[in-house]
């Protein structure tokens, strides 16, 4: 085992590389979804899900220990593979409300990709918080403000962004354009 250095500028460089990492393997395995779901009760509750799923179970261990480091509650699912030449698959999931907001604020900076769904995810989950109770359990029903409206159209405006590959120019050596 490689010794760990205790110096606190080290250390610094270390998080950085690894929510760097994080961020990397979100924006190419993984998937941002914000839910909203009803209770039983008739009340709304917002459900934010950060998800990686994977074959190589080392990098759900590692996604787990920046997880943990970053004090972030999460989940594992598995997935049985379908046909036989698959492989299972497993997935690491943070769902809460608090945590979704610690990871996104965290990986953010370092996001290509899904740079900017993060950024409206982080803006519902933060407005739904400033709802008392963070929203779920109010009788103030945060899905009839203005607002959080127009956050949920940004989001599914940012979600359905898609290029179609066959309308792309993919030369050699260039980089494809639309």
């Amino acid at each position: 085992m490689i010794p760990q250095c205790k110096n606190a500028q080290v250390q610094s460089i270390r998080r950085e590389v690894d929510l760097a990492w994080l961020a990397g393997i979100i924006d190419g395995e993984g998937c941002l979804t914000v839910d909203l779901k009803m209770a039983d009760n008739g009340k709304h509750y917002l459900m934010p899900k950060i998800r990686v799923i994977n074959t190589d179970v080392r990098m759900i261990q590692k996604c787990a220990q920046i997880y943990k480091d970053l004090g972030a509650v999460f989940f594992y699912n598995i997935n049985k593979k379908r046909k036989e030449h698959y492989k299972d698959q497993t997935a690491i999931v943070v769902s809460s409300q608090g945590s979704s907001v610690k990871v996104l604020k965290a990986i953010i900076p370092y996001l290509a990709n899904k740079q900017e769904i993060a950024g409206v995810m982080l803006k519902v989950i933060e407005l739904v918080q400033a709802f008392p109770k963070g929203g779920n359990t109010s009788s103030y029903d945060y899905t009839a403000d203005a607002t959080f409206a127009a956050l949920m159209a940004q989001w599914n405006d940012v979600r359905a962004f898609h290029i179609d590959p066959s309308t792309t120019s993919r030369k050699a050596r260039e980089v494809i354009s639309w």
